[in-house]
């Protein structure tokens, strides 16, 4: 089994020139991450967490403003994360978090071919369209399905991208 903790997506996938051209990353295989459950990646240097709603997917930067909390390890109900250090809640719809309504950038999701692949909101903060919609699926137009690539489900990283990461830092994906 591939030591998960070492994997990242900063290598765009060929087979993909859409949505690699608009700016995507593959981060690994859909059904790595359950229902209502988040796992952690790392696109371009970031570190992100992932999540799967009913309505799809959602995506924002892996740590809670509040004390750094790993919020992929959080609760997800109501379409909120709930941070598991200090009970923060972020909305996954709006970015909004904490007591004095902060936000926190969310990142554009689409699900393609079995794989989920993640836009980096600019900047740092705001929304991404996709990623505060939570869209799944919406990439199919965009470029040909693909085999998903298996994991091992058990593990809190997305897995199944195939680069390194230089970091080697067990949150990476």
């Amino acid at each position: 089994m591939p030591d998960l903790s070492t994997l990242d997506v900063t290598t765009l996938d060929p087979a993909r020139p859409g949505l690699a051209a608009a700016g995507f990353h593959d981060v690994g295989s859909a059904a790595d991450v359950p229902l209502l459950e988040g796992r952690r990646a790392t696109v371009a240097g970031r570190r992100v967490a992932i999540f799967r709603l009913p309505t799809g997917f959602a995506a924002t930067d892996a740590a809670c403003p509040h004390r750094g909390g790993p919020l992929s390890d959080g609760l997800v109900a109501d379409g909120c994360v709930t941070c598991p250090l200090h009970n923060w809640r972020l909305d996954l719809t709006t970015g909004a978090i904490g007591p004095d309504g902060d936000r926190m950038p969310l990142h554009d999701v689409l699900e393609d071919g079995g794989r989920l692949w993640v836009r980096l909101a600019a900047g740092g903060a705001g929304a991404g369209a996709a990623g505060a919609e939570g869209a799944a699926g919406t990439g199919a137009d965009a470029v040909a399905g693909a085999a998903a690539e298996g994991a091992d489900a058990a593990s809190d990283d997305v897995a199944g991208s195939g680069a390194t990461a230089a970091d080697g830092n067990a949150d990476a994906a």
